[in-house]
């Protein structure tokens, strides 16, 4: 069995008095795509906001990255740490190129770092240029991101993410929304690519062909608690999952 590189233990989310994530430890493990599946306000987008750093005032418990809790940080440091995520809604520049809108996001920008770009522009950043060969984005990276299409953007999207060479785990905030059928199997493809070349993952999308067919484990939230896991056959086959999100028709999809 793989190590755990991400874990939550107990992590809890109030907002006054609504209990938005209830007691939830899960992890995701060294070179797995893990899901976060529910029905919508299950608390799965809160779950990674909490374990990115996004909701100090409301979050309590431990949040383990290397068995080192880092539960406090704040986004920032969260990231330098190795936990990087994406948002539903594309964080891109459309007027620059693809390869800018990396290298952009490659920066750690402080005030030092600012005043030294402003006198001494920083060179050539050789972890875009592996990104860019990662993800296959020679085609595009001229290209600025309104040119692409939707599949693309998001691409572009987790590259952003994967810049930061730090990345020890990668969340994934519905990354396939708005995407028709072949470009969300054509995504999926090529996030399973990068997990099989050793990247740790956890997915949330409310597409359940695409998480079943990538996922190498699933866990599902219920009103914000966790209330099953498993493999994607197993998944398939539970009666909580069914009932709770796939629908009578879930166990043959």
């Amino acid at each position: 069995m793989s190590e755990a590189v991400l874990q939550t233990q107990h992590l809890t989310v109030r907002f006054g008095g609504l209990l938005a994530v209830n007691d939830v430890s899960l992890d995701c493990r060294q070179g797995e795509l893990t899901g976060l599946i529910g029905p919508n306000g299950a608390g799965k987008t809160t779950f990674v906001d909490a374990v990115t750093g996004f909701l100090p005032n409301n979050a309590s418990g431990k949040v383990l990255v290397d068995g080192k809790d880092l539960f406090g940080r704040v986004p920032h440091q969260l990231a330098h740490d190795g936990l990087t995520r994406t948002w539903q809604t594309l964080e891109l520049f459309d007027d620059i190129s693809v390869r800018s809108n990396l290298d952009v996001a490659s920066r750690r920008m402080t005030v030092r770092s600012t005043f030294i770009d402003y006198f001494r522009p920083s060179g050539h950043d050789e972890r875009v240029d592996e990104v860019i060969e990662l993800l296959d984005l020679h085609d595009i990276a001229e290209r600025q991101p309104h040119e692409l299409s939707q599949g693309q953007r998001k691409m572009v999207g987790v590259g952003r993410a994967l810049v930061a060479d730090s990345t020890k785990v990668l969340l994934l905030d519905e990354p396939a929304a708005g995407l028709d059928k072949v470009e969300t199997e054509w995504f999926g493809d090529q996030l399973r690519r990068l997990v099989d070349q050793g990247y740790t993952m956890l997915l949330i999308d409310h597409d359940m062909g695409l998480v079943l067919r990538v996922c190498d484990r699933i866990h599902m939230l219920v009103f914000g608690e966790l209330t099953a896991s498993g493999t994607p056959q197993e998944m398939r086959n539970n009666p909580e999952v069914i009932a709770a999100y796939l629908g009578h028709s879930g166990a043959d999809r």
